[in-house]
């Protein structure tokens, strides 16, 4: 009789650890999170504007459709990226988040103004920025990336539907890019 107890417990231990395992991986080898959805909106170091409310919550159905939206995908494994640009809105607010879905850093309009100036770059390329100051303009707000790949949202409030667009083209002309080339350095 105890042996049988002992089996029975033991088993239902392992059961609660592979349900505990399987519902930890299961983010891992999800297909259709942001960042796949992201893959899909167009290349890296170019932003894409998301101004229309049901493209918005296609792309995520955390994404509130009172706002236009700026995607830039980054990739920092060569060069640290900038976005910079000026954002025609009350209120916006910019997101780095990493491959994961995950928010690793977040600015609004209250730190910045209206304008927005981000460098997004690793540790190492930091101290090379810190030993180069021509290369990264003073006013710029230095993010450190957690990993290579990543994106860049920026979230401006449509406080008026007749100022989506002008709010759109201002996020249009934002500039998304690496921040330095090979021939910046020879």
């Amino acid at each position: 009789m105890i042996r049988e107890t002992l089996i029975f417990f033991a088993a239902l231990v392992v059961g609660a650890i592979i349900h505990i395992v399987t519902i930890f991986a299961l983010p891992f080898f999800a297909e259709n999170d942001i960042w796949n959805r992201v893959l899909q909106i167009g290349p890296v170091h170019k932003v894409h504007v998301i101004s229309d409310p049901k493209q918005a919550l296609d792309l995520s159905g955390d994404l509130d459709p009172t706002f236009a939206f700026a995607v830039c995908r980054t990739d920092v494994s060569q060069a640290p990226v900038l976005f910079k640009g000026r954002i025609p809105s009350d209120f916006w607010s910019l997101d780095y988040i990493d491959r994961g879905g995950r928010s690793q850093f977040s600015l609004t309009n209250q730190i910045s103004g209206s304008t927005l100036n981000v460098v997004l770059a690793t540790k190492g390329q930091q101290r090379l920025m810190s030993e180069r100051p021509d290369l990264v303009d003073e006013t710029a707000i230095v993010i450190s990336a957690t990993e290579d790949k990543g994106f860049l949202l920026v979230r401006a409030l449509v406080a008026s539907e007749r100022d989506r667009e002008m709010i759109a083209n201002g996020l249009s002309r934002a500039a998304c890019g690496p921040l330095w080339t090979e021939e910046t350095f020879q």
